[in-house]
Parts: C-alpha cells; structure tokens; sequence
C-alpha cells in the first residue's frame, strides 16, 4: 500500500492506524488526561450523589463483614474475599489502575477531535456505572484489557488469541459469572462466519436451527427464567412498571419460546422507548455507537479490527438472554467496549485520509 492509498473501513491494511501524514498527538493526550481526571472524581463523588448504583458494592461490603472467607465460591464471594483484606485506599488504588489503563487503551489509536468526542462520550456510561465502585465489573477490566491487548496483537497465531481469549474467558466465568462461557462459542460462530466464504456463511446459518434443535428443552428453559426469577425476586416488583424491569413475553417452554423471549428482550433492551426519559436516550445512543461500531469492525478484513469487535457483539448477544433491565444491560454491554477500541481507531483513521486527500 502506497502512502496515498486511502483505507476502506473494510479493507484495512495491515495496521489499524495508517494515514498520509503525522497528527498531533495532544488531544488524544489531552483526552486521556481530563478522562483521568473525571476517573478520580467519579471515585470519589459518584457513590455519594447516586447511592442507588452502589447496591452490589454495599452487598460485597456486608458479606466481607461478616466472614473473612467466601461462603461460596462465586463473584460476590470471590470478592468479599479481596474487600475483607484490603483497606479502602487500597480499593480505590485499583479502581483508579484499572480504569486508568482502560481509558488510555481505549484512547491510544486516536487523533482525531470527532472521534475522541465519541469516545469520551462512551466512557460516560462505564465513569457513572461501574468503575467508581468495587464490584464483580471491577474485573470485568483486566479481562478486556487482557483480550484487548491479545487480539489486537499483529504478530500472535490466530490459534494463540482464541485460545488465550477462550482461557481469559473461562477463568473468569468460573469465579465471578458463569454466562460468560457462553459467550466464547458465539464468538467462535462469529468468526467462523466473517471468515468464511460466502457459500460457507450460507450453510453456517443453515446450521444454526438444526443446532438449536439439538439443545435439551432443560436448556433453554433455564436460560429463559433467569430474568423472571431476578425480576419478580425484587421487592414489590409485580410485572411491568419497576423502573426499567420487565418479564419474559411467553413463559419458557422450549426452544420456540427460547426464540420469542429473545428478540422481545432485544427490542426492549435496543429500543427503550416505553417512556421517553434522559436515561433512555442515552442507553439508545450508546447502543447506536456500539451497533455502528461492532458491524462496522465485524466487516473489515484486519483481525485486528473484526475479531475483537466480533467478541463484543458475542457479549451483546448472550446478555440479552439475561438482562432483568436497561441500567443493567448497559453496565453490563459497556464493560466491554474496549474491545471496540480498534473499530474507533480504523474510523478515526479513515476520516484522517478523507481529510488528507481533500487538503
């Protein structure tokens, strides 16, 4: 590729950044440092204005109290276990690490004010929802910093990255969520299919119903009341109305209700327009960017930019399953945009060229 060879956002070239001429680097240093800076702040100042968020942080506080060792080994367990044998400097210390790391991964790749806007406009939901509090999506960041950091490796075997994801992933399932083993097979079905020709992606999604076929009924039924059973466990929670919180459609019977359930809860989840409130509209943004950015990253022919923005589609799909309601499923869906750091870079670089060839 010559220097004056444009990128497509879907034939990019061997690296993710590549453009005609050098970009200065402050404002991506400038946006690293204020988004530091709103870091600490948020630490500090977030579970004190929005008390309701710091619900599994208090749970987690309660249980260290009450026994130095998990009673079970599971996430609130695990991480009673580490609160019972920190202080609270120590605590913030790795709250203010690991999302240092993650803001300035997220960062790096770009230059251009447009895309550190959209970026920085991403990183609201994860500065308000998770990051300032010591919870189980406290190590949800070493994991897509982990898997980050792999799949965006140009020099690593691809059978090195599915295997050090698929590890990353399983680690984590077994101590903190188990749902997360899920969401490995739908990101091997993903790459198989982006991967593979266009004859061959026909017959993957022929696969998909005789596989699903396949599945005990047990299966599917377990999966499906996960939502009713958290939902109608809430107190006075009594159908629809409870904030965002709604019930499964059809009552879990197989494989056709399995179906019925998911796409009510993608459209519930994709398009909160129920009632028309700020807290909507900005869950409906950050699903807009996450779509544009996952489908986008999924099309381009660098790994480097569709295997880890095929991952955070995988993530978007299994927790659909399960999301009792919207502040869930954003919290949730944004411990993963780091790996949607390398779809921002390819964007940022197209628009750089578009620019340069214009100038």
């Amino acid at each position: 590729m010559t220097m004056s060879t444009p990128i497509h956002p879907h034939r990019s070239a061997r690296n993710v950044v590549r453009h005609v001429r050098a970009w200065p680097l402050w404002p991506r240093n400038l946006a690293i440092v204020l988004s530091g800076a709103l870091l600490i702040a948020a630490i500090i100042v977030v579970p004190i204005l929005f008390p309701l968020q710091a619900g599994d942080a208090e749970t987690v506080a309660t249980m260290a109290g009450s026994a130095d060792s998990p009673e079970a080994f599971d996430g609130y367990g695990f991480m009673s276990l580490i609160y019972a044998h920190t202080n609270a400097g120590l605590r913030n210390l790795i709250l203010f690490g690991f999302g240092g790391v993650l803001i300035a991964m997220f960062l790096w790749w770009l230059r251009m004010p447009r895309m550190l806007a959209i970026a920085g406009f991403m990183l609201l939901a994860p500065l308000s929802l998770y990051l300032p509090f010591f919870v189980k999506d406290t190590f949800t960041i070493p994991l897509a910093i982990a898997a980050t950091f792999l799949l965006t490796r140009g020099r690593v075997s691809v059978w090195v990255k599915v295997a050090g994801v698929t590890l990353f992933y399983a680690a984590y399932a077994v101590i903190f969520r188990q749902y997360y083993l899920l969401i490995i097979p739908v990101w091997l079905f993903l790459l198989l299919f982006i991967e593979a020709p266009i004859s061959w992606r026909m017959v993957l999604l022929v696969a998909i119903p005789i596989v699903m076929a396949l599945v005990p009924k047990e299966v599917y039924d377990t999966l499906q009341m996960q939502r009713d059973m958290v939902n109608m466990a809430r107190a006075g929670f009594a159908g629809e109305g409870n904030r965002s919180a709604f019930l499964n459609l059809v009552e879990p019977n197989g494989v056709f209700s399995f179906i019925a359930n998911f796409f009510y809860a993608a459209f519930r989840l994709n398009l909160p327009f129920d009632r028309l409130a700020p807290n909507n509209i900005f869950l409906f943004l950050n699903v807009c960017i996450y779509f544009w950015l996952s489908f986008s990253g999924m099309r381009s022919a660098n790994r480097i930019v569709s295997w880890p923005s095929s991952l955070f589609f995988a993530h978007i799909v299994v927790i659909t399953i399960f999301e009792p309601d919207l502040g869930s499923y954003l919290r949730h869906a944004s411990t993963a945009i780091l790996l949607l750091a390398s779809s921002l870079a390819m964007w940022d670089s197209v628009f750089r060229q578009k620019i340069d060839r214009n100038a």
